[in-house]
C-alpha cells in the first residue's frame, strides 16, 4: 500500500498552517490528528475515476441499479445484512443526518444520550439543535472500556431522553461492541421507546479477529433503529464521499425524507457514485491489506511502550485507525499535558478532553500511515514525557 505522494502539496485540513498554529503553536507539527489516511486510494478506484472523467461529461446523474446491487452485495458479504435500497436516504454527511433526525423527532431541551469520551461532533450537534447532552459515561476497567448498563437503564427511563447515539466501532476508544452488548442496548431502547442512531462509519476497520456487528441485525427486536454511515473512512474518500442513513422503519423514514426533500439534499455526485460503486465491487482486497497495516502499527506502538518502560498506557483498540493513549500516570492537568506533549514531540494529536471531560489526560493519534512514521511518532511522544 503506497503513501500519498502529494500529501505536502494538497490543501488538507490536517496540515492547514493556520489550524496547526492555532492548535499546536507552530506550523512544523507533523499532523496525526484528523481521521483520514496518508495512503493513496485503492488503484481500482483511481482507475475508475480516471475512466469516468476521460472523454466524458459530468452531467446530472442518478444512481443506477448496478450501484445498489454492489451495495447490497457488500452489506451481505461483509455484515450478513440484507440491505433494502428503499430504506436508504443519501446525505451530505453523517452529522447532517443526525441533526435532521434530532430536530425531527425531539423538542428543544429533550435529552440525547451519548457515551463519552466520544466523537466530539455528537455533542456539538446536540447543542446546536438546542437539545440536552445526556451522558452514559464509558467505564475503563482493566484497560478496556465497558458500558455502564445500570446508568444507561436509568437514563433511558427518563422520559425527557428521546434518542441514543451509539458509536460502533467506538471513536476514540476503539471498542467494537459485541453482540451481547448491542442486544442489551437495543432492549433498553425498546423498553423505553428510545430511537437508536448508530454511527457505523468505522465498521470496516476491525482487526485482532474482532467482528463488527451492525445494529441492523437487531431489527426484529426493535425497529426504531437508524444507521448512519459513509465509506469515507474505509476507502479514504473523505474529500468526495457522501453518506447514507438507513431507516427501515417506514414512518421514521418518510418523516426524515420530507426534510431532505425540503432542503434538496441527497443528490448524486458523479465522482462519488463512481468511487463508491467501485469500492463495493473491487475494494475488499485493498481493505484487507489496510487492516493488516493498522494492526501492525498498533503492535509496534505496544512494543515501543513496553521496551521503553514508559508510563504511557495503550488502550488497545479492536477497531478504527486511531489509538487512545493514557497519560494519567504522568500528568494531572489535561491542557498542560496536551501542550507539553505536542510541543516537545512535534506531533499533532487530538487532546482527549476534546472528546469530553471523560477523555482528560488521554490523547488520540491517527495511525493510518506508514509503520516508519508511527514508530517515529510514538518514540517522539515517549521522549517528550521522560
Amino acid at each position: 500500500m503506497l503513501l500519498d505522494k502529494k500529501l505536502d502539496q494538497l490543501p488538507l485540513t490536517k496540515s492547514k498552517p493556520d489550524t496547526l498554529k492555532h492548535l499546536f503553536g507552530n506550523t512544523n507539527t507533523i499532523p496525526m490528528w484528523v481521521a483520514d489516511m496518508d495512503f493513496e486510494i485503492d488503484p481500482t478506484i483511481q482507475k475508475a475515476l480516471i475512466e469516468r472523467i476521460s472523454n466524458s461529461s459530468l452531467a446530472y446523474e442518478y444512481k443506477p441499479s448496478s450501484y445498489f446491487e454492489a451495495q447490497k452485495k457488500w452489506y451481505k458479504d461483509q455484515y450478513g445484512v440484507n440491505l433494502n435500497p428503499l430504506d436508504i436516504i443519501f446525505s451530505p454527511s453523517i452529522t447532517t443526518s443526525i441533526s435532521i433526525i434530532i430536530e425531527n423527532f425531539t423538542s428543544e431541551k429533550d435529552g440525547i444520550i451519548i457515551q463519552p469520551p466520544v466523537f466530539m461532533e455528537f455533542r456539538d450537534v446536540i447543542r446546536n439543535t438546542k437539545r440536552r447532552v445526556t451522558k452514559n459515561v464509558l467505564q475503563l476497567i482493566n484497560g478496556c472500556y465497558q458500558i455502564d448498563f445500570t446508568d444507561l437503564e436509568k437514563k433511558a427511563k427518563d422520559k425527557n431522553n428521546k434518542i441514543m447515539i451509539l458509536c460502533n466501532p467506538h471513536n476514540p476508544v476503539g471498542r467494537v461492541w459485541k453482540i451481547k452488548e448491542l442486544k442489551r442496548i437495543v432492549n433498553i431502547c425498546k423498553e423505553n421507546n428510545i430511537i437508536l442512531i448508530a454511527d457505523e462509519i468505522h465498521k470496516d476497520i476491525v482487526f485482532y479477529n474482532n467482528e463488527f456487528t451492525s445494529i441492523l441485525k437487531f431489527l426484529k427486536d426493535w425497529d426504531k433503529i437508524i444507521v448512519c454511515h459513509s465509506e469515507a473512512k474505509t476507502f479514504n474518500l473523505a474529500g468526495i464521499s457522501d453518506s447514507i442513513a438507513i431507516i427501515p422503519n417506514e414512518a421514521l423514514r418518510s418523516s426524515v425524507k420530507t426534510i431532505f426533500k425540503k432542503y434538496n439534499l441527497g443528490r448524486t455526485n458523479a465522482l462519488t457514485r463512481t468511487a463508491i460503486e467501485t469500492a463495493y465491487k473491487k475494494g475488499n482486497t485493498w481493505l484487507k491489506k489496510l487492516n493488516k497495516i493498522i494492526e501492525n502499527n498498533v503492535n509496534s506502538i505496544e512494543r515501543e511502550l513496553i521496551k521503553s518502560k514508559s508510563k504511557i498506557k495503550l488502550i488497545k483498540p479492536e477497531g478504527t485507525y486511531q489509538v487512545w493513549l493514557d497519560l494519567r500516570g504522568i500528568f494531572s492537568d489535561s491542557k498542560e499535558m496536551f501542550s507539553h506533549v505536542t510541543n516537545k514531540s512535534g506531533i499533532g494529536l487530538n487532546a482527549g478532553h476534546w472528546f469530553g471531560r471523560e477523555g482528560s489526560l488521554f490523547i488520540r493519534m491517527n495511525i493510518a500511515t506508514s509503520n516508519e512514521k508511527v514508530l517515529f511518532a510514538i518514540n517522539q511522544i515517549i521522549k517528550s514525557v521522560v
